[in-house]
């Protein structure tokens, strides 16, 4: 069982659906498949009922899916952990493609910290 197994596991569940959480994570449609399906061989469950469209988690899904939140989420505040002890400060992502949108938003954190930098994306 691997975080990124769980961060696919929660995209499924969010998207209710294979392509849309393959193209959330980045990855493709048959490499999810085959990660969830791996955890679900480990665990000797089924976490999903792909019979139903849009697709539906399983009783042990919906228990597996919380769990997984919390798991994932531990996870990245470990990360923060980290990070924050070697001063590094979590980069902030914003979803938006315009530098119009995203500029104002820069402008505000450099207002109170100095260290991040505006960079290309």
């Amino acid at each position: 069982m691997t975080i990124t197994q769980l961060k696919y596991v929660l995209a499924v569940a969010e998207q209710q659906n294979f392509t849309k959480a393959a193209q959330k994570t980045f990855v493709t449609q048959p490499t999810l498949s085959m990660q969830i399906q791996k955890l679900e061989d480990e665990l000797d469950i089924q976490i999903f009922d792909r019979t139903k469209k849009p697709i539906e988690l399983t009783s042990i899904g919906n228990k597996i899916v919380s769990q997984a939140r919390s798991i994932v989420n531990e996870a990245e505040r470990m990360q923060d952990i980290v990070d924050q002890d070697k001063g590094y400060m979590r980069r902030i992502q914003t979803w938006y493609y315009s530098d119009d949108y995203a500029n104002p938003f820069t402008h505000v954190f450099k207002e109170f910290h100095e260290s991040i930098s505006e960079s290309p994306t």
